[in-house]
């Protein structure tokens, strides 16, 4: 595994600490005030799981709860995680993923990547891609699985509606999910608790903690939204 393919995620409503970091970044926020640092966690593998390691800033165990959901290029899966964050202990549910295909970001304008985590057995993953030159969410390429009673279950379509600040930055969000066989779609929505922005190579990243109600029950999970950037024009 490289160091650049993976990303993890924790949430802890409890002790309002939360969670995200990949390679070359790691944002902790401790209830709304978010703290970067520019350097990813070590990763070692850890029996069926992993370990995570930041000198002074976290010590995490991620322990997969789920089988693994592919997302179009990207493996995830929801965890237990459990150690030390912002030099606190911790003990919640998080995220884990790979990315298999790097991102052509010559062919897109934006990826949207969500995380609603309701409880062991309940939770959604998602991940939506715009292709370059798009009108709107309407064209996006969305992968979606939804853990409903302990089993995953793909979606069949999903449409992801957001509400934006100013500035570009997801505000709120309305989920609907469609499985197959169902009449009905179930619907979610959610809104900001904290959030950062920060660019990473030629990528403009809003990062946010959502609070979620997927189904009729309370959730909490990321929204992250990266957006490419255009090269200056040459002079």
């Amino acid at each position: 595994m490289s160091a650049a393919a993976f990303a993890l995620s924790f949430f802890d409503p409890d002790r309002e600490l939360y969670g995200i970091a990949r390679s070359g970044t790691t944002i902790l926020f401790e209830g709304r005030q978010p703290a970067a640092h520019a350097g990813g966690p070590r990763l070692e593998a850890d029996g069926e799981g992993w370990r995570a390691e930041l000198s002074g800033r976290l010590s995490l165990r991620l322990e997969p709860l789920s089988d693994e959901v592919e997302l179009g290029g990207v493996q995830a899966r929801i965890c237990r995680v459990s150690g030390e964050a912002a030099g606190r202990s911790t003990s919640c549910l998080g995220t884990f993923s790979v990315t298999t295909v790097a991102p052509r970001w010559e062919e897109l304008d934006a990826l949207r990547s969500l995380s609603a985590l309701v409880d062991e057995r309940h939770a959604l993953l998602a991940l939506a891609r715009r292709p370059r030159g798009a009108t709107g969410h309407g064209e996006e390429i969305v992968r979606a699985a939804l853990l409903a009673d302990g089993e995953l279950r793909e979606v069949e379509e999903a449409r992801i509606s957001t509400v934006y600040d100013g500035d570009g930055r997801q505000r709120s969000a309305g989920l609907e999910l469609w499985l197959p066989g169902e009449e009905f779609p179930r619907r979610g929505s959610g809104l900001v608790i904290a959030g950062t922005s920060l660019d990473l190579d030629a990528v403009h990243v809003h990062a946010a903690v959502f609070r979620w109600r997927l189904d009729g029950r309370e959730a909490v999970g990321a929204y992250e939204l990266m957006v490419r950037q255009e090269p200056p024009a040459a002079a």
